[in-house]
């Protein structure tokens, strides 16, 4: 590691920063860039409904909308100038890249590159940095980056044949990245229609013998299809939790702080392939199949489905926006807060079902569409973490590129 003698020891300190790499050189915002925020131009969204259009219109921290007319026409990259993402910035990008025609309101500080320090070098640097002690306070929550402030944040400069390289590096996860993510979001829309057309009988699936099921489906009250499990004074069973994305866990693997009172003897003992539901929330579906024995908060009705109901199907259909808007509908209560759906008006909700082997093909079908998103999401999480580590290697100098 070399030393940059221009900067002194306390302006490495301030920044964070032990030493500069070989090579590199140590800076700030205001030198190494061009801030060109006489660029900016803010349009109301009543003027922008009135002239619709495909230019982008930018603000802090996405693009606000499309119009018929464009301010800029440039490279540019941009950080917002105010809002809550300075707080976020580990999980949202605080920076955008802008090609071409667009227009940028005066929330986003416009940074254009030079010689010595290119605009996509700005936008990986702060992309997930930490800037908090720049930002001035704009009431509660809400924190300003005005411009001398931000034209002092200081910054690493490696010479920009090595930024190239670095950009072409993590723009090739950021591909990476944006490919899952396009899959994901198809593969949840394919799941949504799948649960559509099967849930209702629009598409009908094959038997064991590969004949299409045909017969007709029946309606029932759920009263003849589940029983309530009531069940307490079972404190020697472990302590589960019921979460909206997960199913039922034990509750030391949520990584939450256990808030139960001390005394358990209310708590409900739930089997596996019983049903859990939030009693004040299953007006928004929050209900979990359970694949373990344990007990859980009194906040939760249990229900047990009978042999007319294959419980994975049942776990579907509870899931299902339809069903979960007559959750709402039978739900008692003055005010949303106190919304509640106990079994005694659960019970009294009729649906249509088909029998039990056409249940299970629609389960079994739906289940591996569950399974093609998790493991999408797991790719997005490791490809994410991936490229947060490469990062913090490669835009300290820790890691050097081959040029």
């Amino acid at each position: 590691m070399g030393h940059n003698n221009i900067f002194s020891q306390l302006e490495l300190m301030q920044a964070r920063l032990k030493s500069i790499p070989d090579g590199w050189s140590f800076n700030y915002v205001g030198k190494a860039f061009a801030i060109r925020n006489n660029l900016r131009k803010p349009i109301s969204e009543e003027e922008r409904a009135k002239n619709p259009g495909c230019y982008p219109y930018y603000g802090p921290t996405k693009i606000q909308g499309y119009i018929g007319s464009y301010e800029q026409d440039g490279c540019f990259a941009l950080i917002g100038e105010d809002g809550d993402h300075f707080l976020k910035y580990n999980e949202q990008s605080m920076t955008q890249l802008v090609d071409g025609k667009c227009t940028i309101n005066n929330h986003a500080h416009i940074i254009e590159g030079t010689k010595t320090a290119t605009r996509e070098w700005f936008y990986y640097y702060f992309m997930h940095r930490d800037i908090f002690s720049f930002l001035s306070r704009q009431g509660a929550g809400r924190y300003k980056l005005n411009k001398a402030s931000l034209e002092k944040i200081p910054v690493l400069i490696p010479p920009v044949i090595e930024q190239n390289k670095i950009f072409q590096i993590l723009s090739t996860w950021d591909q990476a990245i944006s490919t899952t993510e396009q899959l994901l979001a198809n593969s949840q829309q394919q799941k949504k229609a799948l649960m559509q057309q099967l849930l209702t009988g629009k598409k009908r699936l094959l038997d064991k013998n590969g004949v299409r099921f045909s017969g007709a489906w029946k309606k029932f009250k759920f009263g003849s299809l589940f029983s309530e499990r009531v069940e307490i004074g079972r404190d020697d069973l472990p302590l589960l939790s019921i979460t909206a994305d997960d199913g039922v866990v034990y509750q030391e693997d949520t990584g939450r702080k256990n808030t139960s009172n001390e005394d358990k003897s209310k708590y409900r003992r739930i089997c596996v392939n019983d049903i859990g539901y939030n009693t004040m929330r299953m007006w928004q579906g929050r209900s979990s199949l359970s694949n373990r024995e344990g007990i859980v908060s009194p906040a939760y009705t249990i229900v047990t489905p009978n042999s007319k109901i294959e419980p994975l199907f049942a776990a579907y259909l509870f899931k299902f926006p339809e069903l979960v808007h007559v959750f709402y509908r039978h739900s008692q209560g003055l005010v949303s807060d106190t919304w509640n759906l106990k079994f005694s008006h659960f019970k009294k909700i009729s649906w249509i079902i088909p029998i039990v082997e056409e249940q299970q093909k629609i389960a079994s079908v739906l289940t591996a569409a569950d399974q093609e998103i998790a493991i999408l999401q797991r790719k997005l999480d490791y490809l994410k973490q991936e490229k947060k580590a490469l990062m913090q290697q490669l835009l300290t100098g820790k890691r050097r590129v081959k040029i």
